[in-house]
């Protein structure tokens, strides 16, 4: 069993979670990952105490570690699906030539179902205890007061029109996600006292301008809730699930790992958020590429991560654009095959 202090974002405007695609918003991510959420506490961070006590160094994204950000429901917690074989479904409620069909729909799993999991206890899933649109896995009590999804996606037009008049107008779309009634998203953290009562100030500054795209027509906008959760995890693993991105170190990297691992890769980049110099907001930062969110890695070695400086290549920025790659592992069992 392990304890971790958990924030819940409480949404009170849609929000739009760029993939990273130069102007391509007709899609929106459904989870808040973890470099994102450094990065703009960062940012908050550097407003409300001055550059001089958070600095333009890598202590800030040092002192604490963070997981992505996943969906919640009232006290139900949704965790990302490991990528390995999930519980199966009783053959007499799903037949075993449509459950690869109903697996493969299955994105988030129920605190429970996700503690079975990890553990090997091989509870079944069940059709009733899924949401219509098949996203999600709960037999918790609160799931039944659910009407419909957790969140809903809308797709709103905009145009752009130059300002110098020179070109017509340049249709766009922006997909924005509105979360159910007592309805959001929730991140753990791993840090001492002093440092969560910061991140705490700087949340409070965050919620207030919004996270995500379109923030200045407050998309994004949130209430910050704080708890604890006790998750129970195996005491001898086999294998570690990431539950943030992770950018590793190259000695953590060997061809043995990878071959045992099943992963995903995501490129992480996007503009600069620079609220000192408005030129920057129009900049890109390099890229750099990172495992995501549910990937599967052997234990017997340091699973750390690395902070990237994404600075771009131009005279224009001077100060450091950092990207948060540190490791949010928890242990899991994984059946050898």
């Amino acid at each position: 069993m392990a304890d971790y202090k958990i924030i819940k974002l409480h949404f009170l405007s849609p929000i739009h979670l760029s993939k990273g695609k130069e102007n391509d918003y007709g899609e929106s991510e459904e989870i808040l990952h973890s470099d994102t959420i450094k990065s703009a506490l960062y940012v908050c961070a550097r407003q409300l105490f001055g550059n001089n006590e958070i600095g333009d160094d890598e202590s800030f994204f040092q002192s604490f570690q963070i997981s992505s950000a996943f969906p919640f429901f009232m006290d139900e917690l949704f965790f990302p699906k490991p990528m390995m074989k999930i519980q199966p479904f009783k053959n007499e409620e799903v037949k075993e030539e449509l459950q690869a069909k109903k697996h493969k729909k299955v994105s988030f799993l129920g605190k429970s179902y996700f503690e079975d999991l990890i553990n090997q206890q091989c509870l079944h899933l069940s059709p009733n205890f899924m949401t219509p649109d098949g996203k999600f896995v709960s037999n918790h009590p609160n799931m039944q007061k659910l009407e419909g999804s957790i969140f809903k996606a809308d797709v709103q037009q905009r145009v752009t029109i130059p300002m110098d008049y020179a070109e017509n107008p340049t249709p766009y779309y922006v997909d924005r996600i509105y979360f159910a009634e007592n309805a959001g998203l929730w991140f753990a953290f791993k840090g001492d006292d002093k440092v969560f009562e910061l991140v705490q100030k700087a949340l409070k500054l965050l919620g207030d301008s919004g996270i995500g795209t379109d923030r200045n027509v407050g998309n994004g906008q949130f209430e910050a809730t704080f708890s604890t959760i006790s998750l129970s995890l195996p005491n001898n693993s086999n294998y570690q699930m990431s539950l943030s991105l992770w950018c590793p170190q190259k000695s953590e990297l060997t061809p043995n790992f990878l071959q045992k691992s099943s992963y995903g890769l995501i490129k992480r980049g996007g503009y600069i958020a620079s609220p000192a110099k408005i030129e920057h907001l129009t900049l890109r930062k390099k890229s750099v590429y990172m495992f995501t969110e549910g990937s599967i890695f052997p234990v017997g070695q340091s699973v750390l991560g690395k902070i990237c400086n994404l600075k771009p290549d131009t005279a224009m920025v001077e100060q450091n654009v950092w990207r948060d790659g540190l490791a949010f592992m928890i242990p899991i069992n994984k059946p050898e095959i």
